[in-house]
């Protein structure tokens, strides 16, 4: 302001600039430790730090099933405790550490436990629960057979291997052992025996531990005896033709069953109607079923799944006890082609049977899709071998 009379006042002008606004904070995320080793049993608790930036929240969680650890959260950190690991395995799982802001990385906390101490031991897992001194018994027929093995610890080494009577490598049984954690098995393979008496070998399951005993398992073999088939392997076979002649009820006849005879065939073999024989070459399965009782006016295949019986049972008076859903088992040999005895599977050389499988027990299963026919079969020989099958086509029944 001037004091002056007649001078006049200067202005000025005052600016201050704003001060800059500090940038918002990123959100982030990050854990320590990463990776936690727990003891088998009675581990401590552990903590992890959890360190966050731009006000987001966290939520730490295994990141499977594992009902094994156990989680408490606090504020900026959580602890993991572990139950006592049972096994003589290392265990493995993660935690994730998940932010409130799907944006940041989840963060991942790597946990491990130590196995279970315990003693060392060996002993095989036999079918039908046999114990090493009652053995194994086996077909005459050559074969496979497998079976696990329990180790423990499941990082152990082992060994197994045969010896005869005469405490020799049985030149009829190879052994092969599966050595592996959670895969610990024996692998079987034994020749046919050709000889009418049964043989004996010992397997010999030894643990790399000195304080383990080795574990000695009988396995015995039947000899070649009381036997009607001459197949001894498994079969499966595919025949492309079907008669399927049927004897159902009628004016005269009440039965409380229809009987059917089912004869499958590939295409070398042909029926002579007139003389009533096979001839040719090829396969064929005759399969006899007991059906529910119909009119031969309106009777079809049912669709079921029928199941072996012996042939004394199939055929047993009175004939009220015979069962719809029966299949007939084999009787003698199945050396004869016109009428065999029972279900048999057969090799046709020339219109003269020159192989053949029994069906002692299996089942033979009938469905319909359309106007094509499906019979499959699923048995076994009296050698103790498979024979399967199956048909695929249309019908026509024979009366």
């Amino acid at each position: 302001n001037a004091s002056a009379e007649g001078v006049e006042p200067v202005k000025i002008t005052v600016r201050q600039e704003a001060a800059e606004a500090p940038e918002p904070e990123k959100p982030s995320l990050s854990v320590s430790p990463e990776k936690l080793v727990f003891a088998a049993a009675e581990a401590s608790g552990q903590e992890v730090t959890v360190t966050v930036t731009g006000g987001i929240t966290w939520k730490a969680s295994p990141s499977g099933a594992e009902e094994w650890i156990h989680i408490v959260p606090a504020e900026g950190k959580f602890t993991v405790t572990v139950d006592d690991n049972p096994n003589a395995l290392e265990r493995k799982a993660s935690i994730n550490v998940s932010p409130s802001d799907k944006t940041v990385q989840t963060g991942r906390i790597y946990v491990t436990q130590e196995a279970a101490a315990v003693p060392p031991s060996i002993e095989p897992v036999l079918p039908d629960g046999a114990t090493p001194e009652e053995g194994l018994e086996l077909p005459f027929t050559a074969g496979v057979v497998k079976f696990a093995v329990k180790a423990a610890p499941e990082t152990a080494q082992w060994s197994a291997y045969a010896r005869d009577e005469n405490n020799q490598a049985p030149d009829w049984l190879t052994v092969h052992a599966v050595v592996a954690p959670e895969q610990h098995s024996i692998i079987l393979e034994y020749k046919i025996n050709d000889a009418t008496e049964t043989r004996t070998a010992y397997l010999f399951l030894q643990h790399e531990s000195e304080e383990t005993e080795p574990v000695r398992v009988t396995i015995t073999q039947k000899g070649k005896s009381d036997v009607n088939s001459t197949i001894y392997e498994d079969i499966e076979s595919h025949p492309t033709q079907i008669m399927a002649e049927v004897m159902a009820n009628n004016d005269w006849r009440d039965y409380p069953f229809v009987q059917w005879t089912l004869t499958l065939y590939t295409d070398g073999l042909t029926y002579n109607k007139l003389w009533g024989r096979w001839d040719g070459s090829g396969e064929r399965m005759r399969i006899l079923l007991l059906g529910s009782p119909q009119h031969e006016d309106d009777v079809t295949l049912e669709e079921m799944t029928y199941e072996i019986v012996p042939y004394d049972e199939y055929n047993k008076e009175p004939l009220t006890d015979r069962k719809p859903g029966w299949a007939c088992g084999s009787r003698g040999d199945g050396k004869t082609v016109v009428y065999p005895a029972g279900t048999w599977y057969q090799v046709i050389e020339a219109g003269k049977a020159t192989q053949w499988a029994s069906a002692e027990s299996g089942t033979i299963t009938v469905s319909k899709n359309g106007d094509d026919y499906t019979v499959s079969w699923d048995l076994t020989s009296d050698a103790g071998c498979k024979v399967t099958g199956s048909y695929t086509g249309p019908i026509d029944i024979i009366l």
